[in-house]
């Protein structure tokens, strides 16, 4: 999944408002993140298969990015590294919901993906396959991704200004973007998935950021 690792984002926005959307973005993204630099830094294996069902992406080697151990680590080095300043330490639930944000990207990738995830190393790979259902996939991925944002925008009253339509265009935008990105990936370049993924990542929190500046509450 893409887009669907933000509905988690979207909804801990919408029960405790003190967590910074744009903050949750970067955190439901922290592994995405990892593995598109490790990608390009050639520390990670990854290739595209066009004729896959759903994802094209074959994810053969990838046990920093999204091993079972690593997703653990980093949700808890996470908040440590939060509590260092003094706004979190006066606000500890809004760092461990940070840190619950990190570690949601590797249950939804765990129930979208095949067994490509390493509990640990590069060894026991598990993964439930929804992946496989591509009509399914989608629906869940999209209507996850929707359902968040709206539930979002309920919580805090809509947005001053040109903010909505700013926001509904982003998310309607990503959503077809994201229906329909692998009949666009090139089969024989997985560097520039790894540097689109990284420049949506850097969009999607930007675009986030203005809105949630612009929020009626």
């Amino acid at each position: 999944m893409l887009i669907g690792h933000y509905a988690p984002a979207f909804m801990i926005k919408a029960l405790d408002k003190k967590v910074p959307l744009w903050g949750l973005f970067i955190a439901v993204q922290v592994a995405d993140i990892i593995w598109a630099t490790l990608i390009l830094l050639g520390i990670e294996k990854a290739g595209i298969n066009t004729e896959a069902l759903h994802s094209p992406l074959v994810l053969s080697y990838m046990p920093y990015s999204h091993g079972l151990l690593s997703a653990i680590c980093y949700s808890l080095a996470g908040v440590g590294l939060l509590l260092l300043f003094p706004y979190f330490r006066k606000n500890k639930q809004t760092a461990w919901l940070l840190g619950l944000a990190i570690f949601s990207h590797w249950i939804i990738d765990f129930i979208s993906h095949r067994p490509d995830l390493p509990v640990y190393g590069n060894s026991m790979k598990v993964g439930l396959g929804l992946w496989n259902y591509p009509a399914w996939s989608k629906i869940i991925e999209a209507g996850m991704y929707v359902l968040g944002a709206a539930w979002y925008a309920y919580a805090v009253k809509g947005f001053k200004r040109w903010a909505a339509w700013l926001f509904w265009i982003f998310i309607l935008a990503s959503t077809l973007s994201s229906t329909l990105r692998s009949e666009t990936m090139d089969p024989g370049n997985i560097h520039s998935v790894a540097i689109s993924a990284l420049t949506f990542y850097f969009f999607a929190t930007l675009v986030i950021f203005i809105v949630e500046k612009n929020e009626k509450e």
